[in-house]
């Protein structure tokens, strides 16, 4: 297990300008970098806009403070909208002006959300991808049915992630390689007494050759540690969550898990 810490932001922006509109974050969420570490990194980012637009993050240390970092957005589409292995460095405790672009339509919800990894760990369990590959003995899935929440994290709570299906092996390891859904929905997450209590979670697009191995592939990509890693002993304290815009459903959602050797 390595000395590092990742969290999962959220941000969002209602009937997003042409021009740009200030993206607030979601309900639990802070748009202020933590006071973990000395060199935290924004690993990954990725957007969902419902009309063509742009996502763009600013801080005081980025490259400027007018525009920082900003990549334009198809429509109707989950994008990864940072290169995976490559970061953003940020300082401790800035906080991050998020702007989301689109076309102004009444009640349309856009999204952004984005990765950061402390090196500064507050209990969590992460790992690289040659220690999964030296451990793995057998994949397995979970499969879970997630009542979204409009504009938020849904279901309100969290869902177990025992709820559908209780089949893990008792008190062993597993390493979440990635996540894939059957309906695309912006974000899914997950969190529990393995992460901190914090949410981590990756894009829910519908390709699977990413997503189910999206945590592999920014790890190896960065030859940091960024797979999370879950003890089936705390399953009755770990929850899913799936974030969407206004057009609130259900999604099946599957994790992909890699199961460790002691």
């Amino acid at each position: 297990m390595k000395n590092s810490h990742l969290v999962l932001t959220t941000a969002i922006a209602t009937a997003a300008a042409t021009t740009g509109t200030a993206a607030a974050a979601l309900a639990g969420d802070s748009l202020t970098t933590r006071n973990y570490g000395k060199f935290p990194k924004i690993f990954n980012a990725f957007a969902t806009c419902q009309t063509v637009g742009f996502v763009q993050m600013a801080w005081p240390t980025a490259h400027d403070t007018t525009r920082g970092w900003r990549v334009g957005i198809p429509a109707a589409s989950t994008q990864i909208a940072l290169p995976l292995g490559a970061y953003l460095p940020i300082t401790p405790q800035e906080t991050i002006a998020a702007t989301i672009a689109a076309t102004a339509q009444a009640g349309d919800v856009e999204l952004l959300s984005w990765l950061t990894l402390y090196d500064e760990n507050h209990g969590q369990r992460l790992v690289d991808w040659p220690e999964v590959s030296r451990r793995l003995e057998k994949l397995t899935t979970i499969e879970s049915s997630l009542a979204s929440v409009a504009s938020t994290y849904g279901p309100a709570g969290g869902e177990l992630i025992t709820a559908d299906s209780d089949l893990l092996i008792a008190n062993r390891d597993y390493a979440i390689l990635g996540a894939t859904c059957r309906t695309a929905v912006h974000c899914i997450a997950f969190s529990g007494p393995d992460t901190g209590n914090d949410k981590i979670g990756c894009p829910g697009f519908l390709r699977f050759e990413v997503g189910s191995q999206f945590f592999r592939l920014l790890s190896q990509a960065s030859g940091e540690a960024l797979i999370p890693v879950m003890n089936s002993g705390n399953k009755s304290s770990t929850s899913l969550f799936v974030a969407t815009d206004e057009n609130a459903g259900t999604f099946v959602i599957t994790l992909h898990l890699a199961l460790l050797s002691p």
